[in-house]
Parts: C-alpha cells; structure tokens; sequence
C-alpha cells in the first residue's frame, strides 16, 4: 500500500514538473515574442505644446510599447502685472492724508511715488522627458495610454518691476529710512565739515509725527493666518521679484492617438493629452517682507526694554500661495489663479519622420 501511494505521489509530481516547465516555456516564449520588432526604426519629430516647443526621438519598444523622449523649452514671453504701493498706517490716517504724504514724499526725494509698480513676469522652464506609450489594441495602434515623466528646473517662472518703477521704489526706500530715524528719534541727515565738526539736519517734530503715524511704506501682500499684515519692500537695488516654483520631478499620464500622415508610413501625427503632476500648488517666493502687527508702534524697528536698545527687525521670504491671504490687486489674482494649478494640463502635437 505504501508503495503504492509512493509511486502515485512520484507520477504527481513528475506530471506537475512537466506541466509547470511547459507553463513556463510558454509564458517565456510570449514575452520573448511581445519584444518582437523592438527598437527596430526610430521617429524624429518636433512638438508644439503647453509645455513649449521640443524635439522628441520615438521607437518601439515590443509589439504593444513605444518608449519616447525629447526636450521641450517655453519660449521668451512677457505678462504684465503690478505690486500696489501702500504705507501700513493708511487705515489710522485716512486716505485723503496718505496721498498728501505721499506728495511730500515725491517733493523731499524728488522721485514720483505711483499707487502702483509694474512686474514683468516671464515663464523659465525647460523639460526633459521620458514616455511610455501602452498600445493594447493589437489590431488598432492608432489609440495610447502614456505613463512617464518630465524633469526640469524647480523654477518655472520669474517676475521682477519693470523699468518705470525704480524711481518709485528708490523714493520708497527713503521713506522708509526716514521713518526709521523718525520712529527712533534720530536725526535725518549728519555731516562732518571741514574743521571736523560733525552736524546734523533734523525735521520739525510735527513733521516726524506724521512719519511715525503714516508707518512704514511697501508692497501690501494680504495678510497672515494670525490676521498680521504682510508688506514687501524694495531690496537693496531698489528691486521687487517673485519666483515660482514646483517639483523638478513631474510624473506625466496620458493617453494619445497616432495617425500616418503619408502613404508609405514615414510621416506621422500624434496629439498627447494628459496631465503633469508637479507637486500641488506652485510655490511663488518673495523676498524683503516684514510681518506688520497693527497693534504695534513700530515695524520696521523694535525696542527692546531689557537692553533698552532698538533692534532692526530682518525682513524674511514667504510663499504668496500658501502663507498670506487677501492679496489685493492684480498681483492677488495671479496668485488666486496659480493656487488652482495642482497638476499641469499638457496637450501636444508632434508631427515625425521615420529615419530608419
């Protein structure tokens, strides 16, 4: 009986080596077959897209993949858009003496001070990119899903004030100093003569009052999540920028149709529709902005009780997108339109030629 169920157990197992070897042959052999024609031409086209203008290489990669990739760059284009200009005591003063401020402001430094600075934004991107296309009709190789992904600078796009408004933000920077010296009691203006002597020009009293209750001047960029206001002013070169940033790794999914434009085959269309997962909102960084607490009498300087000195309060970046609220002007819609961005929509038309 034993060796009985032995030799049945032997046949058994024999049987299922068999069977699974021939599984595994067969298993092998199509896989093999699926890689037919692999790699055996190549595709050169150019791309038009709204990730820019490229070149992109094709070729199969088996009977149902092609493996594509190319460089696409936006081109140079300039958007306008502008920073408003505002002093933070505005609400405290009224309106009415905020313009005459800014009227003496324009006659003390002898620069125009406008309501608003205008920013030149252009995009900056370049993308390197690897595509999978999925082809699994095997009768019908015309429809595609694409899975893949694009790299590129973390940087897409740049803004900086145009031209037409360094006076404005140079007569900024000078009020601002002013109205340190004010806040602090300092004078304006010291000087040393001839005999060594050192001098100082100081503004009446009533004059450096109205300094200190106007506030600090700036660019107002909404407000933080504790209700504190933010307020950019110029760098040192009299300069307002802001950058966008995302992911420098971007998965790309898609699908596509593929058509032969030419009777022999050599010319070729594809259009791509998908989307460019860049990380969620982009990020758009400022720099030079000071947190304004309304309550506080005094901003851009802080006296410090223990030490009984004045402590220069450092201005610091933020992320327009995430970090603030209520952003007004045009610089407000931008930002409130960029938020809605998670992913990227990509449409493409590449038109090819078959070299080989």
């Amino acid at each position: 009986m034993n060796r009985l169920r032995i030799a049945s157990l032997s046949v058994l197992l024999s049987l299922a080596s068999s069977m699974s070897a021939q599984w595994w042959q067969t298993a092998w052999e199509e896989t093999v077959s699926s890689f037919d024609g692999a790699f055996t031409h190549l595709d050169v086209g150019v791309t038009a897209s709204t990730t820019g203008l490229g070149l992109e290489a094709a070729s199969p990669a088996g009977k149902y993949l092609r493996l594509r990739t190319g460089f696409t760059y936006m081109p140079r284009f300039q958007m306008t858009s502008n920073f408003p200009i505002d002093m933070n005591g505005v609400t405290s003063i009224g309106e009415d003496r905020r313009r005459r401020m800014i009227d003496v402001i324009t006659n003390f430094t002898g620069r125009e001070v406008r309501d608003n600075v205008d920013a030149n934004m252009r995009p900056s991107w370049g993308n390197f990119k690897i595509l999978i296309d999925v082809m699994p009709i095997p009768d019908n190789k015309q429809w595609s899903f694409t899975l893949g992904f694009f790299v590129g600078s973390s940087t897409i796009g740049r803004a900086k004030n145009a031209a037409s408004g360094t006076p404005t933000l140079a007569a900024v920077s000078m009020y601002n100093s002013m109205y340190s010296k004010a806040c602090k009691g300092e004078p304006m203006l010291e000087y040393e003569d001839s005999r060594g002597t050192m001098h100082d020009i100081s503004l009446p009293d009533d004059f450096n009052e109205r300094i200190v209750a106007a506030r600090m001047a700036g660019m107002p960029l909404g407000y933080f999540s504790d209700g504190d206001r933010a307020m950019m002013v110029p760098d040192e070169n009299y300069g307002a920028r802001a950058s966008m940033k995302v992911n420098s790794f971007r998965p790309y999914l898609g699908a596509g149709y593929n058509k032969e434009l030419s009777s022999d085959g050599r010319w070729k269309l594809t259009v791509d529709a998908g989307l460019l997962f860049w990380g969620g909102s982009p990020h758009v960084y400022v720099d030079n902005v000071y947190k304004v607490n309304s309550e506080n009498d005094y901003d851009m300087d802080v006296w410090n009780a223990e030490t009984k000195s004045w402590e220069t309060v450092q201005p610091q970046r933020i992320d327009l997108t995430h970090d603030v609220h209520n952003i007004p002007g045009k610089v407000g819609d931008m930002t409130k339109l960029v938020k809605h961005f998670k992913v990227y929509p990509s449409l493409s038309v590449t038109v090819s030629r078959n070299i080989f």
